[in-house]
């Protein structure tokens, strides 16, 4: 158990307000062992973990803000937990069951993290049962984001003793079925963000991926998928960061060892090392693919993006690791779909585990 303290807290206090006639407050998740994760429920963003280095400091290693204001006028995807359906859809359209359905478009022609209704931008209802549990509720409207059918989303934010965030969701369709892909879009530096290091040094792994997915324009997935043999990132070795170039890239996860367990059991898919504090950060999932994100568009607008401190948000100043269902599944039949009926729950389970070395 660690001795030290962090001084740094967020104060739920600046996140007291209201969104769209929504209070909105701020949650802080802890365990015996020091480590502490905030949440506010305008996104379900998680914007601190405190979490210790290898001599047991106490740091805070994910981006964020410390105020209301800057959560609602900063980056929208900042900690958050995206939804209906994460990642590009093409043409923000697509057809189902021969009905075509026209979203809004959020990024150029194209619709993303759910458009702009989508869950970044929605007050859940939020309870605290316990101090290391956060259960979160939002109700997704057709008539609000264009998605077909109404769904309910069930949330969960768990705090171990073992210094894991456990994320585990429950959607369910109560009327007509719709596609359906949520992730957490977390922002992780392990060396700790109060002085906007760079992730160059750390070290990602991913070792159950052998493709990546094609991309065509604006980063929109095509349906096929790319060997990773010879591609500048395999990741199925360890890799410095910073001897790669900006990765933005959907990698399909390979089958789970065990027959008929995909989706019901979280494995391995990523790990993340960091030789400077030595911390470092597990990934397991039931999800079937783990987008990699090393935020090079992160902080690239005219007007500067500040953060916790006054940190100005740089690119790759973080790295997301997102696990989800296929981008642009609606409109590439190749790839897996993910559909959401009636009687047909979406369940999943998200662990983000710290350690040191």
């Amino acid at each position: 158990m660690t001795t030290h303290t962090f001084p740094h807290l967020l104060d739920p206090a600046r996140f007291e307000g209201e969104v769209e006639g929504r209070p909105t407050a701020l949650y802080l998740l802890r365990n015996a062992r020091g480590m502490v994760v905030a949440v506010t429920n305008l996104g379900a963003k998680v914007l601190q973990i405190v979490v210790p280095d290898r001599d047991g400091a106490l740091d805070d290693v994910a981006l964020g803000y410390d105020r209301l204001a800057d959560v609602i006028t900063g980056s929208p995807s900042m900690g958050a937990f995206v939804g209906r359906y994460a990642g590009r859809i093409g043409g923000a359209r697509f057809t189902l069951n021969g009905r075509e359905h026209r979203l809004t478009p959020n990024a150029g022609a194209h619709c993303t993290h759910g458009g702009p209704r989508g869950a970044r931008h929605r007050a859940f209802d939020a309870t605290q049962t316990n101090a290391h549990t956060l259960q979160l509720r939002h109700r997704f409207l057709s008539a609000e984001d264009q998605f077909p059918g109404t769904l309910d989303l069930a949330l969960t934010y768990r705090l171990t003793e073992d210094n894991a965030l456990v994320i585990e969701h429950e959607a369910i369709a109560l009327d007509e079925p719709g596609p359906a892909s949520f992730t957490s879009h977390i922002y992780f530096n392990l060396d700790g963000v109060r002085q906007g290091q760079r992730i160059d040094s750390h070290v990602l792994h991913v070792p159950s991926a052998h493709e990546v997915l094609a991309t065509g324009a604006d980063g929109i997935a095509t349906g096929e998928r790319l060997s990773l043999d010879c591609h500048a990132h395999d990741l199925r070795t360890p890799q410095r960061l910073g001897a790669l170039s900006d990765i933005d890239l959907s990698y399909p996860l390979a089958p789970p060892p065990t027959p008929g367990t995909q989706g019901t059991e979280a494995r391995l898919c990523a790990q993340l090392h960091s030789p400077v504090s030595g911390r470092t950060l597990e990934v397991w999932t039931t999800e079937p693919l783990l987008q990699v994100y090393t935020a090079g568009q992160l902080g690239v607008a005219p007007k500067a993006d500040l953060g916790k401190w006054g940190v100005q948000h740089r690119p790759r100043s973080a790295v997301c690791l997102e696990p989800q269902h296929f981008p642009n599944a609606p409109n590439c039949p190749a790839l897996p779909q993910n559909n959401v009926a009636p009687g047909r729950p979406y369940r999943a389970t998200t662990v983000y585990r710290f350690g040191t070395v």
